[in-house]
């Protein structure tokens, strides 16, 4: 007897030691799964327990949630397990009387279950102990054997020693996992707000933040909408899992199914996502929490997320939702924010780029008419630097002949007319001044005040010799068409009095009668020689239609003045195209031309200290380019603006008719050519023919 009970003090003293071992690993998990796994050593390591199953009341106590099962010795952590109803007689009698229970006869609730092994055992004894907290019951420890009258009172107070043991475990690790996921979440926000930080876009951002919200609340789909410009539309960024398809999507609000978290400005959890979904076909359907977006009271977009069950509507997870989803609006905030920034910055530089390649003076002012900013062309206008022009008044490019006061130089511009526009006449740094067309308008800011002045400046001097030389042109063909009509009425007396002189010298003519009918001829074919010059100004004569070589028209026309240039001291310079272009056309009308020219130069360079004549050709895309230029002295505007004009003439009297030039310019016109003078006095005189170039087959 002694040695029996020496035995059972002994196996009584290592249960308990195995008891306090157990206890202090089960003291020093703090992880929940950890907990549990070493809750069950310790029921296995006193007692037999094949089966195990430790479920723990959810808040309102209204059902358990099986946090830990065990069948046959193996931890179920793979399969699904129901939640079990609170009205479950064993479990719910001693959660709520917090009474254990010795059992020989188990109710056998697992039927259907994961406790419904394949060896079709069935269980037939069970412990069912509460796992009180504080005299707070939290939750049931179930052990269960295959063994009749497995467990005694002796087995009872093992587990219950080990229960309360257990519930203060799982309380604590509960307390730790709370303090992980704070933790988790306090480090998710900071890594969110760093994305707001870094230059990417919003659809990219959005990406790493549904990345980051899955790390801490793990779900089915996740997706983050923003709301579109017209303020009415959400445009889905990002969305992953469940969710993918959604991304890209665009619904109205009013329409979408987030419609009710929209408008109440307050999470929402929706059973179906689909039922309510503007485009249903790509939204799953499952339930989901809808969180509007906002920051600084603004509504900018929707988190979804998605999950099998409604699991994410209460508990730590949605908490979790609704801590981290101001972090995510505030980094959506400043991301939109970045981009119009960026937006702006991106038309700013291409204004910027536009005005500077602008081939036309662009000036920005103050409201103070003081240059702001001056583009490359006014620069290169006006002649001063950019740090020269930005401290100078729009008067100070007003000549004083035009300047006008302030107030006249940039009026007011009525609300009807943006845009005000008048000519100037602007002066460079240089002194030199330029006819200017002149566009201003006002820039304002948001309340429609004046804040600014942009003034366009377009240089009329092209402008000016276009229109003067198009009016040159209409009074040469007016003058042309004039004096062929006089040409021709002329023509037929002085043909008539040529032939009657003509038959009168055939008679014996003597003395002062042949020299007077002479005269009468001779005087008769000159003005005929004139009235033939007029023609060809006129255009009235046809020319040939061949192949002409111009670089031998040149040097034919240079030789026959060649004696005539070298008794003036005149250096003659040819360069021609080594091409030898041809154009079509009348040789002996060109070289005319050519030498009309070249006598002129000569003319020209009477007196002048450096005599260089220069003749060049040059092939110009469909025409060629001959140039004729000199050094003498040069003509003033006023008298080269009239050079082709007949009779016009600065030549002594009895050294020029005034028809040389008009001539040429006639000749020309009827080679479907261009003749045109440049002319600086004291410096030289260039004349420039283009004619179109020969083409084979052309007519």
């Amino acid at each position: 007897m002694t040695t029996e009970l020496v035995a059972e003090l002994q196996r009584r003293a290592a249960r308990f030691a195995a008891v306090a071992n157990v206890q202090q690993a089960i003291s020093a998990t703090i992880s929940l799964k950890q907990a549990y796994r070493e809750i069950y050593k310790a029921v296995a390591s006193v007692v037999d327990a094949p089966c195990f199953a430790l479920v723990i009341a959810d808040q309102p106590g209204e059902q358990f949630e099986a946090h830990c099962i065990v069948v046959d010795s193996q931890e179920r952590e793979d399969e699904s397990v129901q939640n079990f109803p609170n009205g479950t007689a064993t479990i719910s009698r001693v959660f709520k009387t917090g009474v254990p229970i010795i059992s020989s006869k188990p109710e056998q609730w697992w039927t259907g279950t994961i406790f419904q092994v394949a060896a079709r055992r069935e269980v037939q004894s069970e412990i069912t102990a509460p796992l009180t907290y504080h005299d707070r019951t939290v939750g049931v420890m179930q052990i269960l054997s295959y063994k009749q009258h497995a467990y005694d009172s002796h087995d009872l107070d093992l587990i219950m020693l080990i229960a309360r043991q257990a519930a203060v475990a799982i309380e604590n690790a509960r307390l730790f996992d709370a303090q992980r996921g704070e933790q988790r979440q306090t480090e998710a926000a900071a890594e969110i707000a760093r994305l707001a930080l870094r230059k990417v876009t919003v659809a990219h951002a959005s990406h790493n933040i549904l990345k980051i919200l899955d790390e801490v609340v793990p779900s089915h789909g996740k997706a983050i909408g923003i709301l579109a410009g017209d303020a009415d539309t959400i445009y889905c960024v990002a969305a992953n899992g469940s969710c993918a398809t959604m991304e890209g999507l665009t619904a109205p609000v009013s329409h979408s199914a987030v419609r009710a978290a929209w408008l109440s400005e307050e999470p929402i959890f929706v059973e179906n996502l689909r039922e309510s979904a503007h485009t249903p076909d790509r939204v799953p359907a499952e339930p989901a929490i809808t969180i509007p977006l906002i920051a600084s009271n603004r509504r900018l977009g929707i988190l979804i997320v998605t999950s099998e069950t409604p699991q994410l509507q209460g508990g730590p997870n949605g908490d979790a939702l609704l801590r981290l989803a101001p972090a995510v609006a505030l980094a959506i905030d400043v991301l939109l924010l970045s981009e119009d920034e960026q937006r702006i910055h991106a038309r700013e530089r291409t204004l910027a780029a536009a005005l500077a390649t602008m081939d036309q003076p662009v000036l920005i002012l103050g409201v103070d008419a003081k240059v702001q900013y001056a583009n490359t062309a006014a620069i290169k206008e006006y002649g001063y630097d950019a740090a020269e022009i930005s401290s100078l008044s729009v008067d100070d490019f007003v000549v004083k002949s035009a300047e006008r006061s302030r107030r006249q130089t940039i009026p007011a511009l009525p609300l009807d007319k943006p845009l005000w526009t008048g000519e100037h006449i602007h002066r460079r740094k240089d002194g030199s001044e330029f006819p200017a067309a002149v566009t201003l308008s006002h820039i304002r800011d948001e309340n429609d005040n004046i804040v600014g002045l942009v003034v366009g400046v377009r240089n009329l001097t092209e402008e000016q010799k276009v229109a003067d030389h198009l009016g040159r042109t209409e009074k040469l063909a007016a003058i042309g068409e004039l004096v062929a009509g006089v040409a021709h009425e002329l023509n037929n007396p002085l043909t008539g009095i040529s032939t009657f002189a003509q038959l009168l010298l055939e008679d014996r003519l003597q003395g002062e009668q042949f020299e007077s009918v002479s005269l009468i001829k001779r005087e008769a074919d000159r003005a005929i020689g004139v009235i033939r010059d007029l023609l060809l100004f006129a255009r009235k004569t046809d020319a040939r239609d061949v192949a002409v070589d111009i670089n031998t028209i040149v040097k034919h026309t240079v030789r026959l003045r060649a004696l005539a240039s070298r008794s003036s001291g005149i250096e003659v310079h040819m360069h021609l195209d080594e091409s030898n272009p041809q154009v079509r056309g009348d040789e002996q009308k060109l070289q005319q031309v050519l030498l009309n020219l070249i006598v002129n130069a000569e003319s020209a360079m009477d007196g002048a200290e450096l005599r260089h004549l220069t003749v060049t050709t040059q092939r110009k895309q469909s025409t060629v380019q001959v140039m004729v230029s000199d050094t003498g002295h040069g003509m003033p505007p006023a008298v080269a603006q009239r050079v082709f004009e007949p009779f016009f003439t600065t030549k002594t009297s009895g050294k020029g008719t005034g028809l040389g030039l008009s001539v040429s310019y006639g000749i020309i016109q009827a080679h479907e050519g261009t003749i045109s003078v440049e002319s600086e006095p004291e410096i030289g005189t260039t004349f420039t023919i283009l004619l179109p170039i020969y083409t084979e087959g052309r007519k």
